[in-house]
């Protein structure tokens, strides 16, 4: 028996889950798949780095890396893109499969409202109209896909009584 990849376990529930909701476009499940599967490996959630080299672990530092002294004189664009990127997949990963450690932070609002502003942005920075249309639907539908995250975590994939952990939460999909 082959077992799917980690991608089109994702992909597979992400269409089942989503398209209860009306988000079955295919695009935004690949892409959130795309998202789930790269955020599986911590490294990839800390992928953005200061000038220094060190990795960013809170939005607020990734926001101002974003809009930070220096990027105004001569952007990059590139670099404010990619940054974006990251600010909104992370506030999606994060406020769909962690919600509840960002509700007890009095977080969640925060993530929300910066991970639709930086898909936004994204779609400005996008060439491709596709791409641009992508993120639109992204920006359009965060709270929407992150609340069908946070469903599909609590319903879905049923935890113990245990606090979920990034190992708690894959070992359950795999268990599904």
């Amino acid at each position: 028996m082959r077992l799917p990849t980690l991608k089109q376990f994702f992909r597979h529930q992400l269409q089942h889950g989503f398209g209860e909701y009306g988000l079955a476009e295919p695009a935004t499940v690949e892409y959130v798949s795309d998202v789930l599967t790269r955020f599986a490996h911590t490294r990839s959630l800390y992928a953005v780095h200061d000038r220094a080299g060190r990795p960013l672990c809170h939005v607020a530092d990734m926001l101002a890396e974003w809009h930070g002294p220096g990027y105004e004189d001569t952007p990059d664009r590139h670099r404010q893109a990619s940054v974006a990127r990251h600010v909104g997949e992370y506030t999606l990963f994060m406020s769909g499969l962690f919600r509840q450690r960002l509700k007890s932070r009095g977080e969640l609002d925060y993530y929300m409202d910066n991970g639709r502003n930086a898909f936004l942005h994204c779609a400005h920075y996008e060439l491709n109209p596709q791409r641009q249309s992508l993120f639109r639907g992204l920006h359009f539908n965060f709270k929407q896909i992150a609340n069908t995250l946070d469903y599909m975590v609590r319903i879905q994939f049923p935890f113990s009584s245990k606090p979920i952990t990034a190992h708690t939460l894959i070992t359950s999909f795999w268990r599904t």
